[in-house]
């Protein structure tokens, strides 16, 4: 009789949901003023999360810059960083009443891991020039996208306790939480989305065309997967200084390495040897609170991860039954061999043939024993 109904939920997902930053921010801002005795606490860390993304959006636009930029181009980047720095300005007024005008030291300058930058080391060369050239001609000491910005994360825990910054920093720490959540979510679907790029459009074009287009689509990618990085970065290295404890940082929100980011292979080569020994990387574990199962692209992904997975696990039970069952005949052979010459011997007559069909009685004997003693408890007799 076929099951249904609840006998189908083992082919359903299970993944750990954790909270957005969506669903913190709501939290927090519905208790912002039991916790901190001010209202707005939670908008102004928020924007100032959104302003090291403007931050990081700024250096990536000048690293897509050419090497003969024109002046219509630098004008425009000129406008974004006149701009950034208004709201940098901005916001750190806003932070002198939240902290209620405490002498705080600069703020945070996030340093971009170069590991996970789309643009080569020579145009990074060439920024830095940029950015200095820039900090001359506008007479500024620090460009927009290189300002620190000021957060509760920029003092150590301790020192930020001893000035009354505790409940801000707590609720930074939860609202990094969120923003890392959000980006391993977003970091999942991008690798999901480059594989089926992979499988389906560059490994099957049929023209310079159709390659040149996927290999773009691929790029794009890669240009995503670098940003959501980054992004995750931050909030880490952000949650380290608010003190999260060792257990979380050491389990839960790990640090991205560059070889957990190729294309999984499992898309792009069905085929393969050495499939048994395969793990995802520890973000594929852990999900955000959104119902990523929609998204066409992840439900591939999963798909095809899940049915491997569930294939090696039915190979590897088949295989295990077969070594049981195996054991069992060894067994029964061996039996078979001793009463085979135990007939043998009976009917002997000659007394040469009576000593060479005893010993061979002996000898399976002998064998018939060490093979029920090495595989009791787990052979299968089959009668």
């Amino acid at each position: 009789m076929e099951q249904r109904g609840e006998h189908l939920d083992i082919y359903q997902l299970k993944i750990d949901k954790a909270p957005t930053m969506a669903e913190i921010r709501l939290k927090l801002t519905e208790t912002e003023y039991a916790d901190t005795g001010k209202w707005g606490s939670i908008s102004w860390l928020i924007n100032g999360i959104n302003l090291e993304d403007a931050q990081d959006a700024l250096r990536v636009d000048i690293r897509k810059l050419p090497k003969d930029a024109s002046a219509a181009q630098k004008a425009v980047v000129e406008e974004k960083r006149q701009k950034l720095a208004a709201r940098i300005s901005q916001f750190h007024e806003i932070a002198d009443a939240m902290t209620e005008g405490i002498e705080v030291d600069a703020g945070t300058e996030h340093v971009d891991d170069t590991r996970f930058c789309a643009a080569d080391v020579e145009e990074e060369s060439r920024e830095a020039e940029d950015l200095e050239l820039a900090s001359e001609e506008t007479g500024e000491g620090v460009v927009a996208e290189a300002m620190g910005i000021w957060m509760p994360s920029s003092i150590p825990n301790p020192d930020a306790l001893a000035l009354g910054l505790g409940p801000l920093q707590a609720e930074e720490l939860q609202l990094r939480q969120g923003q890392a959540n959000d980006c391993l979510e977003k970091l999942r679907q991008a690798l999901g989305h480059k594989a089926i790029i992979y499988r389906q459009h560059f490994r099957s074009a049929d023209s310079t065309w159709a390659g040149t287009r996927s290999k773009q689509e691929a790029d794009r990618c890669r240009i995503k997967i670098d940003k959501c990085v980054r992004s995750y970065q931050r909030a880490r290295n952000a949650m380290q200084r608010l003190g999260a404890d060792e257990d979380t940082l050491n389990n839960v929100y790990q640090e991205i390495q560059p070889n957990q980011l190729s294309v999984d292979r499992e898309v792009t080569e069905e085929n393969r040897y050495g499939q048994g020994s395969d793990r995802l990387a520890w973000f594929w574990r852990v999900n955000n609170g959104r119902n990523s199962q929609e998204d066409a692209w992840m439900d591939e992904f999963y798909r095809i991860n899940w049915l491997k997975a569930k294939a090696r696990w039915q190979r590897w039970e088949e295989e295990l039954s077969l070594v049981r069952h195996e054991m069992g005949w060894t067994v029964s052979w061996f039996k078979y061999k001793k009463e085979e010459w135990e007939q043998r011997l009976h009917k002997a007559t000659k007394h040469g043939h009576r000593a060479y069909a005893q010993r061979q009685v002996l000898l399976w004997e002998r064998f018939l024993l060490n093979a029920q003693n090495s595989f009791k408890d787990n052979m299968v007799i089959v009668t």
